[in-house]
């Protein structure tokens, strides 16, 4: 009798137990999910600026603000990529861009840079605040570089980044207008390689800034552009009334000042910015003076205060001498020469002033 009831009882536990190891099995999956991870998948939305309009088919111009929603983009991926500015291990991040981007533009599938097309205000860089907080500061301030165009990603995966929409120089061929996301600084990973369509016209629009006047043009030195952007595999942009033209010239709007049989004092307005592929120097020239006595010119620029804060802290420097010897009241100048002189800063931008320096074109008008 007994034995009969313990085999009964063994039997009752043995059920119960296969019943709880089901249980733990088929169940502990859910319960486990409460805790895990949430699964990732990447997903964007575009909108125009107020945020809430899907982009759809408008007609998108230069100067317009794109807003980009993103979901699902994992904060702890993409570990590997570049060793700069990010290091090896940090998640890189992920790159939101609006651009022209060639049919086959993927970084998984080795496209190569030149693949897709952007400029500077028409990309944000979303990345975790722990992992920017991981970016060193010294003795390269790589944290600077970044939080320039870092928008904050989530745990949870999203962002919100603005784009402004603007037209690169140049655009690979059969170039496909659009919203494009990848990983970061050389970080690979195929899931987060999206894109959304947006109908763009290089014409001017509501929001097109005006062309700046380039009432100076100047190169500044013979290998100043090509340094910066092939060598450094940089780029040079202009604002506030600065710009690159189609020779690959400085130029700077007129700002005032006058000359009077030539002496006086020309000013200009605009800033130029220059910077290579890792961000290891980013320089700025900004609000070039030229103080002119009986023809001869002395040129000062506001510069960067060190190789790389851009235009952090700027401090007026004396760049060159120039040669105006018969320039008259409001006659333009064509291909002045220009000589530069010691002790500019900073010292990237005294490397760059190693050798001849450019001639210069002036509209006085």
């Amino acid at each position: 009798m007994a034995t009969t009831r313990f085999r009964g009882r063994f039997s009752t536990l043995m059920v119960m137990a296969g019943l709880s190891l089901a249980l733990v099995v088929s169940g502990g999956v859910r319960v486990a999910s409460a805790d895990a991870a949430p699964a990732f998948r990447p997903h964007i939305d575009v909108f125009l600026a107020d945020g809430v309009t899907p982009v759809g088919t408008t007609g998108v111009h230069p100067g317009d603000t794109l807003v980009v929603k993103g979901r699902g983009f994992d904060p702890r991926s993409n570990t590997d990529g570049f060793p700069l500015p990010v290091p090896p291990g940090v998640p890189h991040g992920t790159f939101i861009a609006f651009g022209a981007f060639a049919p086959q533009w993927k970084p998984s599938q080795d496209a190569p840079e030149s693949a897709r097309a952007t400029s500077r205000l028409g990309v944000r860089w979303a990345m975790s605040r722990d992992a920017l907080s991981r970016v060193p500061s010294a003795p390269f301030d790589m944290r600077r570089t970044i939080r320039q165009q870092w928008v904050p990603l989530a745990a949870d995966g999203s962002f919100t980044a603005e784009l402004k929409a603007s037209t690169p120089k140049d655009i690979p061929a059969n170039a496909r207008w659009g919203v494009y996301t990848y990983g970061a600084a050389g970080a690979t990973n195929a899931a987060q390689e999206l894109s959304v369509p947006v109908s763009y016209s290089t014409q001017p629009g509501p929001n097109t800034p005006k062309p700046a006047p380039a009432d100076l043009a100047w190169a500044y030195s013979p290998r100043f552009y090509a340094t910066v952007t092939e060598r450094s595999q940089g780029k040079v942009y202009g604002t506030d009334g600065a710009g690159i033209d189609d020779s690959d010239r400085l130029t700077y709007t007129r700002a005032g000042g006058e000359l009077r049989n030539g002496t006086g004092t020309l000013r200009f307005r605009g800033t130029i910015v220059a910077f290579t592929r890792f961000h290891l120097f980013e320089i700025a020239l900004a609000d070039p003076t030229i103080t002119v006595k009986n023809g001869k010119g002395v040129l000062s620029m506001r510069t960067s205060t060190t190789n790389m804060n851009g235009t952090d802290a700027l401090r007026r420097v004396t760049i060159a001498d120039v040669d105006l010897a018969g320039i008259g009241n409001g006659k333009p100048v064509r291909g002045a020469k220009v000589t530069f002189r010691p002790g500019i800063r900073p010292e990237a931008l005294a490397v760059l002033s190693a050798g001849p320096a450019s001639p210069l074109d002036l509209t006085l008008n």
